[in-house]
């Protein structure tokens, strides 16, 4: 009897729960749709338009009334629409109007009388135009969106940018700047590194060049913790500027694609640049001695190190290895011309506190795996050894060594075979919740050994191009159906 009382109760208690928070959205629902109607008059001023793939941006700056210069001059005097009475003698009628109606609404007893915690919870669901249109109807309103910009993020991504929608993105509530594939020039990009309250900032794909970065590095993005870069072709010299100038904030760094080097490198583990906690060289021409510098410099906060696509080759391994990198939770060497000094090196070193290593399309064999199964990696959750030559002997050393807290294993192109597969399926990697095993020679009874051995933690299971047949698929089948497993024929 109590307990179907407490029952109804918290029955009751729900309901009203619900039937509170419906009203309230329908409310919420009711003031952002008056919200809209008051945006109306505001301009935000970011005229942009898209721009076309494999055209070229035409040079004509947009065009501005007189009544807009008047509200956001290009000495940067007024930021939104609240003119002093000397600007309203000087403005348009326009701006008169947009003026008094914004005095007139910031005295109303409504969106401006709430609590700003509420205003800043009502403003968070607009979108990116309107959020901005919010910010300039009056000054509670653009206390409240600057407060609520915290959180939002400005996308103006394959926008065609002119030096004017520079200067007003300076003056925009936002703290996240997404600019990918702007085409930015260096006097675009100067004048967006005066944005002394931005915190990330993405301008991928915009080919700022050394030029750029030096404008970035140079301005007076104190507060900017994560920068991407990618395809900028900054160069070298680029990364100099980087690690020299004024980004000591900076927490993270993606640097793919802009041919850095091993000068570059070395430039960046020598600068300012030491409370980066995650940076990403992809593809950047890095070979041993840069992966030497970037081991020995002043990047020993790294937790993440991305190194994909270069040429750090053994002895760069090595010098990882038993470098000053001790945080590193995260390390990606895909594609690094590494062999089985370099798998021994890591399973040796200072890298302990690895959960996250990627080895991906390299030249680590059986004796490159028994050290990793062996060796100091046995925090590792995520293990990418695709496209490797570990074969079945590897593949024993893996699923009985100290590797039993992985639940990532990702062994496509290793030649296991029937015998590897029953290794696995007989090893301690019984946490293990996603498997690839595609094209590695399994068939029939390395099938059934998979469905009957110790793989009781797996929700996903790859096993394309091997040499399963049609009773080796139907028991996979079988079994992936009994344990709720999404398996990949």
């Amino acid at each position: 009897m109590y307990l179907l009382l407490d029952y109804r109760n918290n029955h009751n208690m729900r309901k009203s729960k619900d039937n509170y928070i419906n009203t309230y959205t329908r409310i919420l629902a009711q003031v952002l749709r008056l919200s809209l109607l008051l945006f109306a008059n505001c301009d935000t001023k970011l005229n942009l338009t898209s721009i076309p793939v494999g055209s070229e941006p035409k040079q004509s700056p947009l065009a501005y009334s007189e009544e807009e210069e008047k509200a956001v001059s290009s000495l940067g005097k007024r930021k939104f629409f609240v003119l002093s009475n000397e600007d309203q003698e000087e403005a348009g009628p326009l701006v008169k109007k947009i003026n008094q109606e914004t005095y007139f609404d910031q005295n109303l007893k409504g969106f401006g009388k709430l609590p700003i915690e509420l205003q800043t919870y009502i403003l968070s669901f607009l979108d990116q135009q309107d959020f901005h249109r919010a910010s300039l109807i009056c000054q509670d309103w653009r206390n409240a969106a600057w407060i609520a910009g915290e959180e939002k993020m400005l996308d103006l991504s394959n926008k065609k940018l002119a030096e004017k929608d520079c200067q007003v993105l300076l003056n925009v509530p936002f703290t996240s700047l997404i600019l990918k594939n702007c085409r930015l020039t260096e006097q675009k990009i100067l004048i967006l590194s005066q944005s002394t309250r931005m915190k990330h900032l993405d301008l991928e794909g915009n080919n700022i060049k050394a030029a750029g970065a030096q404008s970035l590095a140079s301005g007076n993005l104190a507060s900017l913790t994560s920068l991407n870069l990618n395809r900028n072709r900054i160069g070298a010299a680029g990364a100099q500027s980087l690690a020299s100038g004024n980004l000591a904030a900076l927490t993270s760094l993606d640097l793919r694609h802009n041919n850095i080097g091993n000068v570059g490198a070395q430039a960046l583990a020598s600068g300012n640049l030491s409370a980066l906690t995650c940076l990403n060289l992809r593809s950047n021409s890095i070979e041993a001695a840069g992966a030497q510098a970037l081991a020995s410099g002043n990047l020993a906060a790294l937790t993440s190190l991305n190194l994909e696509s270069n040429s750090i080759t053994d002895s760069g391994v090595q010098a990882l290895a038993s470098g000053n990198l001790t945080a590193l939770t995260s390390l990606n060497l895909w594609r690094n011309n590494i062999g089985n000094l370099g798998a021994q090196a890591l399973a040796s070193g200072n890298l302990s506190v690895l959960t996250s290593l990627d080895l991906g399309s390299n030249s680590i064999g059986a004796t490159g795996a028994q050290a990793l199964a062996s060796g100091k990696l046995s925090a590792l959750t995520f293990l990418n050894l695709r496209d490797n030559s570990i074969g079945a002997t590897g593949m024993e050393a893996l699923a009985s060594g100290k590797l039993s807290a992985l639940t990532s294993l990702k062994l496509r192109y290793n030649n296991i075979g029937d015998f590897g597969a029953h290794a696995l399926a007989s090893g301690n990697l019984s946490a293990l919740t996603f498997l690839d095993l595609a094209t590695n020679y399994i068939g029939d009874f390395g099938a059934q050994v998979l469905a009957s051995g110790n793989l009781t933690g797996l929700t996903s299971i790859r096993l394309y191009d091997n040499n399963i047949e049609d009773e080796g698929k139907r028991v996979l089948r079988a079994w992936a159906d009994k344990k709720y497993i999404k398996i990949d024929l």
